[in-house]
């Protein structure tokens, strides 16, 4: 027994030796490259994808949330999204469906995968996403990925490689077939979908826009939908972070005047020096990025931040370019999980894996608590502001703008035991086919349900009625 551990300790010596002498820079992935020369209008960012009245206009303004919550959140975003293809409206006299209008998508891990293959393939979405993705086991893939090739196992002992990049290689083999965010921006369609990740050093959101990428002189176009969907989907003890290398100072970068002068609101002072932080590549030569939800598990932080950043929302939707909007209508689609009691009903003390989860889902779920109850006081706000405000005719909202809060989350399933069910699907990467009927479903009853949806349709039928349909 003796020479076993001798040996067992000699082997492991030997090991630390080898990760220490190896120059594993032929193992360090390139994850994002430099932006040679910055332009403000460069890159995939929302003036890069005009309105067309036949199609998705600036006048119905559509801005979705897809949450977090694994495959669960991948279900019932696509769920959400067939429902919206499935509903015919009128608008500015075209026949069109309510999925044409959608405008915006925020994305995070789970919601991230749906909202980016929508983003790249828009309807045929509706006919492989099942196939490609909510019916595989992804967890599987992954560690047969792994396991299976001696080249991972050697790449994974390096320093500068980790799980998140073998999820990222895959998702790009088997999901988004090579896609660029270039093949974004060259498709001049909307939505535009901004995904996002967690700064680890600052806890806040790091989205997947140009930008943000300006900041550190990177450019978006290069970077691949798998690192970004990894990224943003990269749960500590289950994927590694993913780190980005900071270029900034080295492209000419003009800093908006948002970023330079203070204002008085203390949320956009926050977000002002997490974005402030990126400009000095001294001081931060890489970051690193792990799950969005550990910094905004619903989507809307964005919003929430974007409109304190630059005062209010109208200066907000101006900086994106909008103008003329009629209906501005914010669709929060929430895949919540909520934990089961039963787990701890013994005296005995709750497992280590169960502490640690606890430690990432008692923070995400109030957080995300919070940021539900901002939103929908933010938006009561804004309908007073607008109200009050002086009306013209030119500018960002038309004189009679009107703005919709649709809550899709499976909090608001009126089935208890629906309810109950579908939140304690696990959040992973691997769901039944009954899980994904189900979620599907789920996510139609919910649209339907909701009244500011209701709403929304009452009076998109009231416009159609008052003009010529093309």
């Amino acid at each position: 027994m003796k020479r076993a551990g001798i040996a067992i300790v000699g082997i492991l010596a030997l090991i630390v030796l080898l990760v220490r002498t190896v120059d594993w820079e032929f193992a360090r992935p390139t994850m994002n490259a430099p932006l040679p020369k910055w332009h403000p209008e460069y890159g995939y960012r929302f003036a890069n994808l005009p309105p067309t009245v036949d199609r998705n206009s600036d006048s119905l303004f559509i801005i979705a949330s897809f949450s977090g919550g694994g495959a669960r959140a991948s279900a019932l975003s696509y769920g959400v999204l067939k429902e919206l293809a499935k509903t015919p409206i009128v608008w500015e006299g075209y026949r069109k469906r309510l999925i044409d209008e959608v405008t915006m998508i925020n994305a995070l891990s789970g919601g991230s995968f749906t909202a980016a293959y929508y983003a790249l393939y828009h309807d045929r979405i509706f006919r492989d996403f099942e196939s490609r993705f909510l019916r595989k086991d992804w967890e599987s893939e992954l560690r047969a990925r792994i396991l299976r090739s001696p080249s991972n196992w050697i790449r994974l002992w390096s320093p500068y490689f980790g799980r998140a990049h073998i999820f990222a290689e895959l998702l790009d083999e088997a999901l988004f077939d090579g896609a660029t965010f270039n093949d974004l921006a060259s498709s001049d369609q909307r939505p535009i979908v901004i995904l996002h990740a967690s700064d680890m050093a600052t806890v806040s959101r790091f989205e997947f826009n140009q930008r943000q990428f300006d900041l550190i002189c990177s450019d978006l176009s290069q970077l691949h939908l798998s690192v970004a969907t990894a990224s943003s989907s990269a749960l500590p003890m289950v994927l590694s972070p993913i780190s980005l290398k900071n270029y900034a100072g080295q492209c000419g970068f003009d800093p908006p005047r948002y970023l330079l002068e203070d204002n008085r609101n203390p949320n956009g002072r926050t977000r002002r020096n997490e974005l402030r932080s990126y400009l000095d590549s001294e001081a931060r030569p890489y970051i690193h990025l792990l799950d969005g939800g550990l910094a905004d598990n619903i989507g809307m932080r964005g919003v929430l931040e974007l409109s304190a950043l630059v005062d209010d929302i109208e200066s907000s939707l101006e900086l994106l370019g909008a103008k003329k909007i009629k209906k501005l209508v914010y669709l929060m689609v929430s895949a919540e999980t909520m934990p089961d009691l039963n787990h701890y009903k013994l005296d005995e003390i709750p497992s280590l894996t169960r502490a640690l989860n606890a430690l990432i889902d008692i923070p995400i779920n109030r957080y995300s608590d919070d940021t539900f109850k901002l939103m929908r006081q933010a938006v009561s706000e804004w309908r007073i502001q607008l109200r009050n405000r002086v009306r013209t005719e030119g500018g960002v909202f038309t004189p009679d703008v009107e703005i919709y809060f649709i809550n899709a989350s499976l909090s608001e399933l009126e089935d208890p035991d629906e309810q109950a069910r579908l939140m304690r699907i696990p959040t992973n990467l691997a769901l039944s086919g009954s899980e994904v009927d189900h979620l599907i479903s789920a996510a139609s009853k919910l649209l339907r349900n909701d009244k500011e949806y209701q709403r929304l349709l009452r009076d998109l039928e009231t416009e159609a009625g008052k003009g010529i349909i093309h």
